[in-house]
């Protein structure tokens, strides 16, 4: 399989070094080019073959998320791992509703940038050899690129919904309730319940008890990251 051809946008030219490195550390990558802000990277993708952007959000001009909402506009066949320090739920979900195949909170180690990079490979590995994909094909595929709270979900969960409340909650600073979660990701709040329940059996998500001075005591949830 060829290198999987790298477009890095990111303002701090410091930073873009790291994130340059970084990628050509992992067998399979290679960068071609690093924009500044968001209009030249635009510019880049109408005029080269890119395969993967690896986009900031903070940038000038034109921000990564309305970079991210014109590659989707287009049509164009690229993949997108957002890196950035914007870790606020509104921005996580604009971005999983948009299509990113990964989510990088800065600061970031080595060893994570791999590991997102590796499954991306994967991904497009597999992806690349189907023809027909039946569903498990699909849960496979989505499943590969999302981080390692996604492994083997049990009988009709789906690989989307949990990737959309990991998102939501990666992004909260407080416990919450299920009735909160639910309403924050859009989901009803029995199933957001079932979910939050299978995230604490696997000790990925941390739960206490809220004893309210009226009422029942209240389940609150919280991701451990």
């Amino acid at each position: 399989m060829e290198n999987i051809r790298v477009l890095i946008v990111e303002d701090d030219p410091m930073v873009a070094a790291i994130n340059k490195n970084f990628t050509e550390a992992v067998e399979g990558f290679k960068v071609i080019h690093v924009a500044k802000n968001g209009s030249e990277a635009l510019d880049l993708i109408a005029k080269k073959t890119i395969d993967l952007v690896i986009l900031d959000i903070y940038l000038p001009e034109k921000t990564g998320v309305e970079v991210l909402a014109e590659i989707r506009r287009q049509g164009y066949p690229i993949d997108v791992i957002m890196i950035t320090a914007a870790d606020d739920s509104n921005t996580v979900m604009t971005a999983l509703r948009q299509g990113v195949v990964a989510y990088i909170a800065k600061p970031f180690k080595f060893d994570r940038y791999q590991a997102v990079l590796d499954a991306y490979k994967r991904f497009r590995q597999k992806s690349h050899k189907q023809g027909t994909l039946d569903q498990e094909d699909i849960d496979k595929l989505f499943g590969t690129c999302s981080n390692n709270l996604i492994q083997e979900l049990p009988k009709n969960f789906s690989v989307h919904t949990l990737s959309s409340i990991i998102a939501y909650m990666s992004g909260q600073t407080c416990f919450q309730s299920a009735e909160e979660i639910a309403a924050g990701v859009g989901l009803s709040r029995v199933t957001a319940r079932r979910y939050l329940e299978y995230l604490v059996e696997k000790g990925q998500v941390q739960r206490i008890m809220d004893y309210l001075t009226i009422g029942r005591p209240v389940h609150r949830f919280k991701i451990i990251k």
